[in-house]
């Protein structure tokens, strides 16, 4: 007896082992009905072999009630119930173990399909068709192994059942198809008329361009998508396709022309900020220049920008033309200062003071110097018309300077004609008979040895090489030489002192 009990808890063990199993399993996620009935049946079939087993060894044969949990009614009820909440997964729990305690009872299995039946009909209701089907193949499956349960009576029925639910299968799919089919007109239209509007637009500004150009794309990917079924329904979507891609390209191309004038015109703006800022300057500001320079390399960074745009070839000549008035400007507002300082440097060193009656070697030398402050200011003269002023200037310097040269020597002459005048007419009683050779001796080197003939004219040279020659020629031989050698190594009067 105690082994009977034994194996009629064996049994119900495993019954509820595997029932909370799968009531645990389908929690998570719907499980199909097919797997649970193959379970079922796998233990059903595992418990008669054990029944089997024990009555041939031991003659103990167990009362079915002993091994069922609860009855066929019961579990029916249960199962409906279920069913109606949705709770597809515990639902089928109880059906198969319903039907496994009848496998062959004809009546259980439709009971079993008309219940899965309506819980379809919910689904389809609420538009739930996938799940509907996906419960439909589960339900065939399931009832085509009760197959080898059913009296042979009943095999047409089971048939006709497996034939209802492929028909009522494919009228899911035929509605879905439709469906779709309907969606998809319906999308094509809607998309369609999106495009036309979108083609009747025509933005201006950029920002907006940007914005219809992501729409227009966003179009054309959506028309793009449909397959060669869909097109050759409605050749218009190609017509649209082919409208929208001209339109992208145009938009883009138009977007390209107002960011070119974008830049454009920044750039302009830049360079005549920088052309402002470099009149504004002050005179010896190493800004000019930087300015300058900065406002010709925009000029030439805009003919590389633009350099077939008609528009833009004006403006670039325009701002071309500022460039080179605002270097005329600056240069002649700069060369007038440098003039104003040479016209200064004139007064400081005195050059006004000159006159005819002053030493040369002082005007020489103010000349000189004046014409040294020129020829330095001068390397940073721009404009022409004071270049040209400056350069009148240096040459009547230069004028001045010879004259006073000139003059200088004409005095250092008319200085030693006089020297030698009064040598002869002082000394004219000593030549010839009678000659005092020491007085000659001293009166030739007193008043012609400081005489430095470089400075004199061929007519002064030979006034002098005659009075020298005449009275030299009255010394003796032993004071000839000593006097050529004291007149050779003599201090001679400088040419500076006139």
């Amino acid at each position: 007896m105690k082994l009977k009990e034994l194996l009629a808890s064996i049994i119900i063990f495993i019954i509820t082992t595997i029932a909370a199993f799968y009531v645990g399993k389908t929690s998570n996620s719907i499980a199909t009905i097919d797997n649970l009935a193959t379970s079922l049946n796998d233990l059903r079939l595992d418990v008669q072999h054990l029944e089997q087993e024990l009555v041939k060894k031991t003659g103990i044969k167990i009362r079915d009630k002993d091994r069922s949990i609860s009855t066929t009614a019961q579990a029916f009820e249960k199962a409906a119930n279920l069913l109606k909440q949705g709770d597809l997964a515990t639902a089928g729990l109880y059906f198969s173990h319903a039907i496994s305690q009848e496998s062959g009872n004809w009546k259980q299995i439709q009971r079993y399909q008309q219940s899965v039946w309506n819980y379809c009909r919910h689904l389809i209701d609420e538009g739930n068709h996938e799940i509907a089907m996906n419960v439909l193949a589960d339900m065939k499956t399931f009832i085509r192994t009760r197959s080898i349960y059913v009296p042979i009576q009943d095999i047409e029925k089971l048939q006709q059942i497996l034939a209802n639910i492929s028909e009522f299968r494919q009228s899911i799919i035929d509605k879905l198809t439709q469906k779709n089919q309907l969606e998809t007109t319906q999308f094509v239209k809607t998309l369609l008329t999106k495009s036309n509007k979108l083609l009747a637009k025509n933005p201006s500004q950029s920002n907006k361009i940007n914005s219809q150009i992501f729409l227009l794309n966003e179009n054309l990917f959506a028309l793009r998508s449909f397959d060669g079924s869909v097109t050759k329904q409605n050749p218009k979507i190609n017509q649209q396709i082919a409208q929208l891609e001209t339109k992208i390209a145009t938009f883009e191309q138009k977007l390209a022309n107002i960011q070119e004038n974008q830049t454009v015109s920044i750039l302009v703006k830049q360079a005549n900020q920088f052309i402002d800022k470099a009149k504004k300057e002050p005179e010896n500001s190493d800004f000019i220049l930087y300015y300058l320079t900065s406002a010709e390399a925009i000029i030439r960074q805009l003919v590389l920008v633009a350099p077939n745009i008609g528009t833009i070839k004006k403006q670039i000549a325009q701002l071309s033309q500022q460039l080179e008035q605002a270097k005329q400007e600056i240069a002649n507002h700069q060369s007038e200062i440098i003039w104003n300082e040479i016209n200064q440097a004139h007064k400081e060193v005195g050059i006004d003071k000159i006159d005819k009656h002053t030493k040369a070697q002082e005007a020489i030398e103010k000349l000189t110097q004046f014409r040294q402050i020129i020829a330095e200011k001068s390397n940073n003269l721009s404009s022409m018309e004071v270049l040209e002023r400056v350069q009148t200037l240096m040459q009547n310097v230069n004028t001045n300077i010879t004259n006073w040269q000139t003059k200088q020597i004409r005095r250092y002459e008319q200085w030693t004609i006089k020297k030698i005048t009064t040598f002869y007419n002082r000394y004219y009683s000593e030549l010839g008979i009678g000659t005092d050779e020491q007085i000659v001796y001293s009166g030739i080197i007193r008043n012609l040895g400081d005489i430095d003939i470089r400075y004199l004219s061929a007519p002064a040279q030979t006034a002098y090489n005659e009075a020298f020659q005449k009275f030299y020629a009255e010394l003796n031989d032993e004071q000839k030489i000593p006097l050529s050698a004291k007149m050779t190594l003599m201090a001679k009067k400088p040419l500076s002192d006139f």
